[in-house]
């Protein structure tokens, strides 16, 4: 590659050689240091191609060896520039496009950027215009680290990001914050277990601690079940971090209500779309309708021009509004009933979720209408353990 575009910049000529004797040119030549390439035998003619500051020798070398030569054409800049050195008007149309490929190189034409999928690339993109981050900004105008710290900071999804301006792109990196904060797991240095709710104890399994109850005890909510002040037979005491799971059965009442009648949304066949498209950064409106006032759904959906399979600066945006129109619905029994027990099984669910080896023992429930309302009230007998940890502030302060 580097031959060729040495050879291009320099020039070099495509030539024929005639004669009787064409083989005595290629010794010749080759005596004068002549650089010959792709040379082809075509009949009673040679064909070869040499640089254009060796045409002298090749002269020589056909004067010796009784041969003519004839020159095909003539290849590079040097007479790429003869050939065009009368046509002003392309030259300062070079120069002007040369002007305007360094001055549009310093702003930012395209952007590029990698989101999860719990970031809308709209919405993200709209935040970045507000920093002034959008097609057709100037890039030296970009402050990247105000811009990073502002939106991540500002958005409790995103775990960091960065934003990179390489030439007239900038590039954008968001990932997600999965994480959520752990609680404190550090077990106390000394602590009892109390009771979490009203109850009688049918278990109790102490691993570490004073119990201070015993099966068949009745119990209510925030009684001490284990003590974390362990005496011994000595008279002395240590505090421990107690350890127990202590069974109580334990009763437990919910209401569940929904009302007789109730709104439901349907789609209607109204439908308002808005487009607009982005040329160089600069926004033009295909539409002049404005946004809907009414309960609607939104869906954005963007495309990018491409040329040759290279992305333009050129967007169109197109936003579709789906219309909604609320519909009342009442119910009857039978189908309140199936609701109810729905919600009820779904209850079921978190309350067994939420206790510490829970099991329902028994249950009961009734159904009514009142006020407008379908009515569920439940009652449960549960057998869970009611322990729940209680760290003992200890004091560190000496008295006089």
């Amino acid at each position: 590659m580097g031959i060729r575009f040495l050879r291009w910049l320099f020039g070099y000529i495509e030539f024929n050689i005639t004669g009787k004797f064409p083989e005595r040119f290629i010794n010749a030549a080759a005596k004068q240091g002549v650089n010959l390439w792709r040379l082809r035998n075509n009949g009673d003619m040679l064909s070869a191609f040499a640089r254009t500051g060796e045409y002298e020798s090749i002269l020589t070398a056909a004067q010796k060896s009784k041969n003519n030569i004839h020159i095909v054409r003539y290849y590079g800049l040097p007479y790429l520039i003869r050939k065009y050195r009368n046509r002003s008007g392309l030259a300062a149309g070079l120069l002007v496009f040369i002007l305007f490929f360094r001055i549009m190189s310093g702003y930012v034409w395209r952007i590029t950027i990698d989101v999860p999928d719990i970031i809308n690339e709209y919405e993200l993109r709209s935040t970045l215009r507000e920093y002034g981050v959008y097609e057709g900004a100037a890039a030296d105008s970009i402050d990247v680290p105000l811009i990073i710290n502002s939106i991540s900071s500002g958005d409790k999804r995103i775990s960091w990001m960065t934003l990179n301006i390489i030439g007239s792109t900038a590039e954008v990196k968001v990932s997600p914050n999965l994480s959520e904060k752990l609680p404190d797991t550090k077990s106390p240095d000394a602590s009892n277990m109390l009771s979490s709710s009203d109850g009688t104890v049918t278990r109790v399994h102490v691993y570490n601690g004073s119990a201070k109850v015993k099966t068949g005890d009745g119990i209510h909510k925030g009684q001490l079940l284990v003590s974390g002040v362990m005496e011994y037979n000595n008279g002395n005491s240590v505090l421990a971090d107690s350890s127990a799971q202590v069974f109580a059965r334990t009763l437990r009442k919910v209401q569940i209500k929904i009302p007789e009648t109730y709104d439901t949304l349907q789609k209607t066949e109204c439908e308002t779309a808005k487009s607009d498209i982005s040329i160089f950064g600069i926004r033009l409106p295909l539409s002049v309708k404005e946004d809907p006032t009414d309960i609607c759904s939104k869906h954005t959906h963007s495309f990018q021009a491409e040329l040759l399979g290279n992305p333009l600066p050129i967007y169109s945006t197109t936003e579709l509004w789906q219309h909604y129109k609320k519909t009342p619905v009442k119910l009857d029994t039978s189908r309140a009933e199936e609701l109810l027990s729905n919600k009820l099984k779904l209850y079921e669910l978190f309350m067994i979720g939420s206790t510490k080896s829970g099991t329902i023992l028994s249950r009961s429930f009734n159904i009514y209408n009142k006020d407008g309302f379908f009515i569920l009230d439940a009652v449960y007998e549960t057998e869970e353990d009611v322990c729940v940890k209680s760290e003992i502030e200890v004091s560190t302060d000496q008295g006089s």
